[in-house]
């Protein structure tokens, strides 16, 4: 009877007798280290737009703000950076020999000293939060000009000089380095596997000849399904692996399943997964790259306007509608923090939980429509913040702290409606106020107005009452600012009278501690002109984008029979101005008999383009843009085709080695090449293995030049190479192939040992096992350097591997008569 009661009871409570909410956490099971967070379009993409359209003694103060706001509210810790160096005129950085370049012709001012500055500021501001930055380079306008090219396309040490003299010119001038280096951005057409497998392999040796710790992202395709594609035919090319730091894909197309696949064959490998580019992500794309991807690193967004969005004037900003609800992940979860396991007994949480340091972050999305309670449960004891952030939301929400002793569970109200709550470690002592906003109204002023609104929102983490204190910091002279309420979190200031640069400061303070920022307004006397930005080219393969910077005269060099391009100016003002129908592109000079026609100008992705047809005859033509924006002075920028007459490819008159063939256990000889050009343009080589016996690896000296020795022919049967010869646009190719043959004494079964090399990969050491004879050997890394010696070796000898960077390595063991056997390893960490 009393059961029956007790059933009742329950019936009739409703809610109470509902099953409760519950997230189980299990840090026995682990997933992904965090690497980073960055952001797509690169750091610089915040910096740009206000370098080029305000004065420097404005525009630092702000953008270095910015990167400020990035680094401490936010979180990142990664981006991406353009190559320094490439020619935007699609010429080369050498004299015809990839591995020695020529600094003469590599292009610092491809950034200006600014954005240089700007680099290491945001490196330095993360090394302040005390994580190493995480920084990847790829191709920018200038690399876009050349990339087509077949001497940089078919030429894996041009490209690869491309990435190194990049990355090494950053760390020697800028104390920045370079994590990782993208070979192409969305590959696909010819640049398929092949090409990106051979680049990636020719850069790898050379990163570490010159003391970069880079490696390389593979394969940054547009979209996980496109990834894998790019991974399944290489998915045994041990070679390629070894050299591959990140699995990478942007996520613009098909993502399910591919992006498992790719997380599980990384774990494979022992290589981590990345997103590393999609246009205005939210939390539940994190949430499926996190969990679906396995991801280590993730960007948050591809356009600075869709982080922090710029306010007019472009001297503040304010975080975008998704920016908060990736905040309550991002800024929690610090590089180190390890996804672990949890479970829910509801499916309408999403749920993340991290541990880092021996503290756990809980992060719950609530995708139902109502609050839910929430049991956490084995929480490790201590004080723990609870934030959250509504979808779309402009702010974040502090909840106060709460104490967790040992063995008990936390009940957490879960805002709904896709809200993201936020639990997290709280250090027990005070944290000061976070501001979220700070900006003016109108976000610049001209002429007669003088009267502005100051905005500030903020909270505090332990729920404190907080006070405002807006304070005038600088202003011009002759004008009187006042500001109408200094203690209100948003007020308005009058007395603007003067042209020039107004600084305000917002103090908050929760009674214990302040904090602050600065808010930028500019006052102009009259209204901002257009400015124009970069000016070039799009012009077909195997040209591509011939960009300059911002005020240079941009030159770009084609070749019959190609005789049309597309010309380009970027255009923008303060004002977000449509420029529709305001600019013109004209022909203002051409050769002697040319009658080449420029379209009509059209105003599209903010440029001015218009189309170039019948450039048929040889020699220069200039070209203008002039635009004419109302009630402003006319502005005018010009740019330069040079039309060159066809040419002819590269010849190769003959290929010869010494000695003509080999037998083993010879393993060494020269090849030599005779090429020539019909104009005499500059040529480059490469040397493409195409095929040798199983277990073999070759080595050359110079694998870029048409006379090279090489090594490694240490397995008899046949090898077959491809010698390339390059001019600007023109590839010739011959194909040559050398036999190694046995050797044919009648000792040689006595004489040749049972040669063992194992593990491979190795990690701390290996085991070389040559019974009944008594060697020597030397182990070299790719450039055939000697790196560790050996004599009077025993049948069985350990290498320890201590002191050896992870890559590819080779072991040439001897008898004292020569090299009798040659073999790669592999030595990971």
């Amino acid at each position: 009877m009393r059961t029956w009661c007790l059933l009742f009871i329950l019936l009739l409570s409703g809610t109470e007798a509902k099953e409760q909410d519950t997230i189980f956490i299990d840090t026995t099971v682990t997933y992904q280290t965090i690497e980073g967070w960055g952001h797509g379009g690169g750091i610089l993409g915040f910096v740009y737009q206000a370098f080029d359209l305000l004065d420097t003694l404005i525009s630092n103060p702000v953008n270095l703000q910015q990167i400020d706001y990035l680094v401490d509210d936010l979180g990142l810790t990664g981006s991406r950076y353009p190559e320094i160096g490439p020619r935007p005129d699609g010429t080369g950085m050498d004299n015809g020999d990839c591995d020695s370049i020529d600094w003469t012709k590599f292009r610092v001012e491809d950034l200006a000293a600014g954005m240089y500055n700007y680099l290491a500021y945001y490196k330095d501001r993360i090394l302040s939060e005390g994580f190493d930055p995480s920084f990847y380079s790829s191709p920018g306008y200038p690399t876009l000009a050349t990339i087509l090219k077949p001497w940089i396309m078919y030429n894996p040490g041009e490209r690869a000089q491309q990435i190194w003299a990049s990355a090494l010119y950053l760390k020697n001038n800028y104390g920045i380095n370079i994590n990782y280096a993208v070979i192409f951005n969305e590959p696909g057409g010819n640049w398929d596997e092949n090409l990106l497998s051979d680049d990636i392999k020719a850069l790898s040796p050379r990163l570490i000849a010159h003391g970069l710790l880079t490696k390389s992202h593979y394969a940054e395709t547009l979209c996980p399904q496109t990834e894998w594609n790019y991974i399944v035919p290489e998915e045994n090319d041990t070679d390629l692996w070894s050299c591959v730091g990140r699995l990478t894909y942007h996520n613009y197309s098909t993502a399910d399943p591919y992006r498992t696949y790719i997380r599980d064959f990384g774990l494979s490998r022992g290589i981590i997964t990345a997103q590393t580019e999609m246009d205005n992500p939210t939390f539940d794309d994190l949430y499926k790259d996190q969990t679906l991807g396995g991801v280590s690193y993730w960007e948050i967004g591809y356009s600075s306007g869709r982080t922090l969005v710029p306010q007019s004037g472009l001297t503040s900003f304010a975080p975008s509608n998704t920016y908060f609800r990736l905040r309550q992940a991002i800024h929690y979860v610090r590089p180190g923090s390890v996804r672990v396991g949890s479970s829910s007994n509801d499916p309408k949480l999403q749920v993340l939980v991290y541990k880092w340091n021996g503290k756990i972050s809980v992060i719950v999305e609530n995708t139902s429509s109502s609050t839910k309670n929430v049991v956490i449960k084995n929480l490790p004891p201590g004080q723990y913040g609870l934030s959250k952030a509504p979808y779309s939301a402009t702010a974040f929400q502090e909840l106060g702290i709460n104490t967790v002793g040992s063995g008990e569970s936390l009940t957490i109200s879960a805002s709904g409606g896709s809200t993201v709550n936020t639990l997290y470690p709280y250090s027990g002592t005070n944290q000061p106020p976070t501001i979220m906003t700070f900006y003016s109204n109108p976000g610049y002023l001209v002429s007669s107005n003088a009267t502005a609104t100051l905005i500030s929102t903020a909270n505090d983490a332990e729920l404190n009452s907080l006070t405002y204190h807006w304070i005038i910091t600088a202003h011009p002279g002759g004008s009187n600012p006042s500001i109408a309420n200094p203690n209100a979190s948003s007020t308005s200031v009058s007395g603007l009278l003067a042209p020039g640069l107004y600084v305000f400061t917002i103090e908050v303070n929760d009674g214990t501690s302040t904090s602050s920022k600065a808010v930028y307004l500019v006052k102009y006397a009259s209204d901002p002109p257009p400015v124009i930005g970069s000016c070039g080219f799009r012009i077909a393969a195997p040209y591509g984008l011939v960009f300059g910077n911002t005020g240079d005269t941009t030159h770009a060099n084609i070749e019959l029979p190609l005789s049309t391009v597309i010309l380009q100016a970027s255009i923008s003002d303060l004002e977000n101005t449509d420029f529709t129908g305001m600019g013109t592109w004209s022909l203002i000079q051409q050769p002697s008999g040319a009658n080449a026609q420029v379209s009509s100008t059209t105003y599209i992705y903010v440029s001015f383009r218009a189309t170039v047809t019948g450039m048929t005859v040889a020699g220069d033509y200039v070209f203008r843009i002039t635009v004419n924006k109302p009630g402003f002075p006319i502005l005018t920028a010009e740019i330069i085709c040079t039309v060159h007459p066809a040419s002819s490819a590269p010849v190769i008159s003959s290929i010869t080695a010494n000695p003509p063939n080999l037998t083993w256990p010879d393993s060494t000889l020269v090849l030599t090449a005779i090429t020539s050009d019909p104009e005499s343009d500059l040529l480059r080589h490469w040397w493409k293995v195409n095929s040798v016996p199983a277990g073999a690896h070759l080595v050359f000296d110079h694998q870029c030049k048409p006379v090279t020795s090489v090594t490694g022919f240490s397995i008899p049967g046949d090898y077959t190479f491809t010698l390339r010869a390059f001019d600007d646009i023109h590839m010739t190719t011959k194909d040559f192939s050398i036999t190694v043959y046995p050797n044919t004494g009648t000792n040689d079964d006595q004489d040749t040992p049972m040669i063992r090399i194992f593990p491979d990969p190795a990690i701390t050491n290996f085991i070389i096992e040559a019974p009944g004879k008594n060697f020597g050997f030397i182990i070299t890394d790719l450039y055939g350097r000697k790196l560790r010696e050996h004599h009077n070796c025993s049948e069985r000898t350990t290498v320890n591997c201590e002191g050896f960077d992870p890559g590819i390595y080779f072991v040439r063991l001897s008898n004292g008569e020569g090299e009798i056997f040659s073999r790669k390893i592999v030595i990971t960490k």
